[in-house]
């Protein structure tokens, strides 16, 4: 059958692609600056007589706090958006984002570490804006077009994360050595105009406050046990998923001592099989229904990570990374896609937010699980999540999930 997109579902699909895309260009934008500000005696932010075991201790904190604000912010904004619209909330999620930039800057900027960490906390609740983005893509799609829509929402994700950080790197290549604090701010006050012209584009492309209309609210059920064995494959698939993503580069580390430059070309290059790969899977959901694809997807991952572990130099990994890569977007999309289908209307914006919140749990596990077994080899994280994949089908196949509409 073929997609065909309404000018209204065509300009607030416009919308969440560039406020998907400028969000995760600021978000990942500090990211090669952060690590340095805590590590780096040179950084103006920790006093130099400050330890090593000390300044790790506190990174460790300042990078738990954005997604501890995630959870939070993703689960309350998600629902709020369904009961005050769609724009309203996100508008106050962006003004969140953007304080929490302006505390990071000025934190860095007076080597306030507290003021840092209130910061990363703010931004971290902020980003709940993209469990509500979601409800928007949700709310204007069809069933022929939500797929594609929700694997457009991924692409977006994928590129932002590309170019924030090469942008941040090239930013704190001009201004490490020997800098003062306000050139070590930079990178987050460019995070901070990035995110202030996301909320400018809101009132330009949403003239309305979307809410679920009356005879829609009181249609349908939102029922959680429904919706909870779909967790449970959402957080199957971004365990695997944060692992891959988290611990590739520790691996190429440990095994091959590969220098940082290219680890970070390697990040990069790894976005064309994820772009690539969004540009098919909305069809793919269409042909063969979202569990057939979330199945697809932990294969592929679970395959991957496994011929990951067979390969002998840094090359020979290339084929296992594209497979993983594929299976990680037709995941992240067949997912979303079983979780919007799963509730009605008046319940995107709390579920998505659930769901969110989810995933941001499901990579704090996959961090601290993982960081626990490459201590003892570095295959094991990778080993953990073929696991996990494997789990990730059982539940697919749960009677819940099985009798859900495809």
């Amino acid at each position: 059958m073929t997609q065909k997109t309404l000018p209204a579902e065509r300009a607030t699909m416009t919308f969440v692609f560039l406020t998907i895309f400028l969000g995760w260009v600021g978000f990942s934008l500090p990211f090669p600056v952060f690590g340095p500000l805590f590590l780096t005696q040179d950084a103006p932010l920790l006093d130099p007589a400050m330890g090593d075991s000390a300044r790790a201790q506190l990174l460790g904190l300042g990078l738990a706090l954005y997604p501890l604000g995630q959870i939070i912010g993703s689960a309350l904004l998600g629902r709020a958006s369904d009961r005050f619209g769609r724009r309203r909330t996100l508008m106050v999620a962006l003004m969140l984002t953007i304080l929490g930039s302006v505390l990071l800057a000025f934190g860095v900027m007076a080597s306030w570490v507290t003021l840092l960490f209130l910061g990363r906390f703010v931004a971290g609740l902020g980003e709940g804006s993209i469990a509500i983005v979601q409800s928007l893509a949700s709310d204007v799609s069809t069933p022929d077009t939500k797929a594609r829509n929700f694997a457009l929402i991924g692409i977006a994700m994928d590129l932002g994360f590309v170019v924030g950080p090469l942008a941040g790197g090239a930013v704190l290549g001009d201004v490490s050595a020997g800098a003062d604090a306000t050139h070590w701010a930079l990178p987050f006050w460019i995070a901070t105009i990035l995110f202030a012209v996301n909320f400018l584009l809101v009132p330009v492309f949403l003239k309305h406050n979307r809410v679920p209309a009356p005879e829609i609210r009181s249609g349908g059920e939102y029922r959680p046990a429904t919706v909870m064995p779909l967790m449970l494959v959402s957080f199957c698939t971004f365990w695997s998923i944060m692992t891959f993503f988290d611990f590739f580069p520790v691996y190429f580390v440990q095994v091959y001592g590969t220098e940082p430059t290219w680890l970070g070309v390697n990040a990069a290059l790894l976005s064309v099989p994820l772009v690539a790969a969004g540009l098919v899977v909305g069809r793919l959901v269409g042909r063969l229904g979202a569990r057939r694809v979330a199945v697809l997807a932990f294969i592929l991952m679970g395959a991957g990570q496994l011929a990951f572990l067979q390969a002998t130099d840094e090359l020979a990994h290339i084929p296992a990374i594209i497979v993983i890569a594929v299976g990680i977007t037709f995941g992240q999309t067949a997912t979303s896609v079983l979780v919007s289908d799963a509730v009605p209307s008046h319940a995107q914006g709390r579920v998505l937010g659930l769901y969110r919140s989810v995933t941001v749990m499901a990579a704090v596990v996959a961090a601290l699980v993982g960081g626990w077994l490459t201590s003892m080899a570095p295959g094991f994280p990778f080993m953990m999540a073929v696991l996990v994949c494997g789990a990730g089908v059982g539940f697919l196949y749960l009677p819940a999930i099985r009798r859900a509409p495809q």
